[in-house]
């Protein structure tokens, strides 16, 4: 639960840029410079500013309302979840107060229709094929002879986050991803030990 938790914390602080919890900053894309990767998206300095390019992942500001008001619009059965609309705050463009819980269901169900319009198409479908994994490892009947499947879509999920996030969106808690199937082949199905 701690991975979906803090993988949904850095999907959705990079996406709306959250001071603080943004995973795309000064600093990385100054460690993209010293990498010597991804030139288009070095730091520019005119002397007095110092201006960081947009990126595929970057949101403008009505692409920002527009995700905060589906998530702030979207109902749900009662007891299915917190209420999501307290969680989001519009005048400030960010989400505050998530627990364990939101994120499963913002990483299940609620995140994938509220990027559907506002990303480029490849961004998107990393995005939603995270989304899917997870809904896939979490489900309550799993398949063995898919766990082979879910292994290899795990390290082809990382890969595409890799070529649109930056490095520092890549902390220890995103790449146990690749990790999770061989839990769920030693255990028990996760739903079982997650909560």
């Amino acid at each position: 639960m701690h991975v979906e938790k803090n993988v949904c914390d850095n999907v959705i602080g990079t996406l709306l840029n959250i001071q603080g919890k943004t995973k795309d900053g000064l600093n990385t894309r100054q460690d993209l410079a010293d990498m010597g990767i991804r030139s288009k998206l070095h730091p520019m300095s005119d002397g007095k500013k110092i201006y960081l390019p947009p990126t595929c992942h970057t949101l403008s500001r009505n692409e920002k309302i527009n995700f905060c008001q589906c998530l702030r619009q979207i109902k749900v059965p009662q007891g299915y979840s917190s209420n999501i609309k307290s969680l989001v705050q519009l005048n400030e463009l960010k989400m505050v107060g998530l627990k364990s819980h939101d994120c499963h269901v913002l990483m299940q169900q609620l995140l994938v229709v509220a990027i559907r319009d506002i990303l480029p198409n490849k961004v998107r479908l990393a995005i939603t094929r995270l989304c899917f994994f997870f809904n896939a490892i979490c489900s309550k009947v799993l398949d063995p002879v898919t766990f082979d499947d879910l292994e290899n879509e795990a390290a082809i999920i990382l890969c595409q986050l890799e070529m649109y996030f930056p490095p520092a969106f890549f902390d220890i808690m995103v790449h146990l991803i690749i990790h999770l199937v061989r839990e769920i082949k030693c255990c028990i199905p996760i739903y079982l030990w997650w909560m």
